[in-house]
């Protein structure tokens, strides 16, 4: 059996449990091929992006496509993959999961949206998997929202999903039931809300993350850990090499800086949104949806 699995994981969350599917995959004998997006230059060219996946994903029985939840969203260069992807042909048949990490806060309309976009790619969204991460917005908040996770219990559950998954496509794959519905997991007011307030709506005023000249000590490793490559050289100094309006606000750059030479907006308010990292969870945390077969 042939598993593929496509990520985008700013914070390195989302690839961390991928790994968890990748080996729990091959524990059961199957091979598992593995394409983590970021970082790719590819992701800002259509074209490019389209040739990428179709040369390095390979053939599947079962494709999975991961990424993490921004501001009640699936990530927006998540969305830009899946509709990248091959279509189902021979070699690759139309069975998908999505799975997405999220800061325990909500899930919201994340799931929901990539199944939708899988099954406009002409893929069966068999089940989706949620899984609580560290919420990297929380690092300098008086409490750090899930800081081990994904850890154990992500686990546990990736490893139910894994056994569920194979039962499936052994049994009959062409009667497995597409459960694209289940995925509507938020109430209908939450997800009219975030039909007219996108992640772009709700990010773009605070898309003004900037270098301040005079801290920075040009140790590079915002350059390291910026997901989109922002950060670069240009005649020999550490500056921003894209515009502003290409960030997602992951912070990587503003956690990573040990110099606080790095201004970012959006955290003042990501302290407001989450109470100081006092936000009230979702429980589970961690789930198959639907919970049941």
């Amino acid at each position: 059996m042939n598993v593929s699995i496509v990520l985008f994981s700013p914070s390195g969350h989302t690839r961390k449990a991928a790994l968890m599917f990748q080996e729990e995959f091959e524990k059961q004998k199957a091979a598992v091929n593995l394409l983590d997006m970021t970082k790719n230059e590819a992701l800002f060219n259509t074209e490019e992006l389209k040739n990428h996946l179709e040369e390095k994903l390979g053939d599947w029985d079962l494709l999975l496509v991961g990424g993490p939840l921004y501001a009640g969203h699936i990530e927006s260069y998540v969305v830009k993959i899946i509709q990248a992807l091959p279509g189902p042909q021979a070699g690759r048949k139309n069975l998908a999961l999505p799975f997405v990490t999220y800061g325990g806060v909500h899930t919201s309309v994340a799931l929901q949206e990539m199944g939708r976009f899988l099954k406009k790619k002409g893929y069966k969204n068999i089940m989706g998997i949620k899984l609580a991460a560290k919420h990297t917005l929380t690092q300098t908040l008086s409490r750090i929202i899930y800081p081990e996770r994904p850890g154990p219990e992500e686990e546990a559950v990736i490893r139910e999903g894994v056994h569920r998954c194979l039962a499936l496509l052994l049994e009959n794959p062409s009667k497995i039931k597409d459960r694209s519905r289940a995925l509507k997991c938020p109430s209908l007011k939450k997800r009219i809300f975030f039909k007219k307030f996108t992640q772009e709506k709700l990010h773009r005023d605070f898309k003004k993350v900037s270098i301040i000249e005079d801290k920075c000590i040009q140790c590079r490793k915002c350059i390291k850990a910026c997901p989109l490559n922002i950060f670069g050289l240009k005649d020999g100094r550490v500056a921003m090499i894209k515009s502003q309006s290409t960030c997602i606000l992951c912070a990587e750059c503003f956690h990573n800086c040990p110099a606080g030479a790095i201004d970012h907006p959006y955290i003042e308010m990501a302290k407001k949104r989450l109470k100081d990292g006092h936000a009230p969870l979702e429980m589970p945390p961690s789930a198959i949806i639907p919970a049941a077969p």
